[in-house]
This record gives structure tokens, C-alpha cells and sequence, in this order.
């Protein structure tokens, strides 16, 4: 068992896989070595360590760029929802002043016509009084008409 297998074994729990394996073969050729040598287990330790980086790094910006894409889409869709609301608010606003325009108008007609009664009221009290006063004083009204 290599330096590099025993490495493996005590700090993945695992055997080497064959692309790794074959990594370390490249390392140790490049370097005219033995994939025993301490050196390749460094260097191949090192390659490891920045490829999960790189594949980290590619993933957060990835995710940077989903999250930015996102929040274009929710500006946009609350811009437009703005936009709906400002007008609604319009509307509600104009129906709000044309329902206080014909509150009033009711409320000048129920004054007109509660004016127009009292007035009729003082006349048709006013006919009574001179119906009453040009009738006799002994005779009853109302009774005298079956008669």
C-alpha cells in the first residue's frame, strides 16, 4: 500500500478511484517520481482542494445569478402591481367622491321635499281653519251628510 493509498484510506475512508488514481500516475510522471512519493500526495491534495473550490465557486455564482434574475422578475411584478393598484385607487377614489356628490343630492331633495310638505302642511292646516271658522258653531261635521 502507497503513501497515497494510506492517505486516502485514513482521511476519505475510501480506496482511490480510478480517474484519482490516474491523476497521480500523470503528477508523479510529470514530476519523473513515484505516485509514493510525498510530494504527489501533496500536489494531488492541492489539485483536490482547489477543483472543490472552483466547483463551489461556479455554484455560488450560479446561484448569484438565479437570485438577480429573481429579483428582476419581482421588481418587475411588483412595478405592474403598483401600477394595477394606483389605479384601482383612482377608481375607488372617483366612485368614494361621486358617492358623497349623490349623498348630497338625496340629502337636498329630502330637504326640498320635507320643506315643500311643511309648507303644504301650513296651507292645508290654514284650509281647515277657515273651513271650520265659515261653518256653523253648533253643528257637527261629518254627521249631517246622510241626512
Amino acid at each position: 500500500m502507497t503513501n497515497l493509498e494510506r492517505f486516502y484510506r485514513s482521511v476519505h475512508g475510501r480506496d482511490l478511484q480510478p480517474w484519482e488514481r490516474q491523476l497521480a500516475v500523470r503528477i508523479a510522471a510529470a514530476l519523473n517520481t513515484t505516485t509514493d512519493d510525498d510530494f504527489v500526495v501533496h500536489l494531488l491534495l492541492v489539485y483536490m482542494s482547489t477543483n472543490a473550490i472552483t466547483n463551489m465557486y461556479n455554484e455560488l455564482v450560479a446561484a448569484r445569478n438565479g437570485l438577480a434574475e429573481h429579483n428582476r422578475d419581482l421588481i418587475r411584478a411588483l412595478t405592474a402591481d403598483l401600477r394595477r393598484n394606483r389605479l384601482i385607487t383612482y377608481v375607488l377614489l372617483g366612485a368614494a367622491a361621486l358617492g358623497v356628490l349623490v349623498g348630497a343630492g338625496i340629502l337636498g331633495t329630502v330637504l326640498n321635499l320635507a320643506q315643500g310638505s311643511a309648507a303644504s302642511a301650513a296651507r292645508l292646516a290654514a284650509a281647515l281653519e277657515s273651513c271650520e271658522s265659515r261653518g256653523p258653531a253648533g253643528a257637527q261635521r261629518g254627521l249631517g251628510i246622510g241626512r
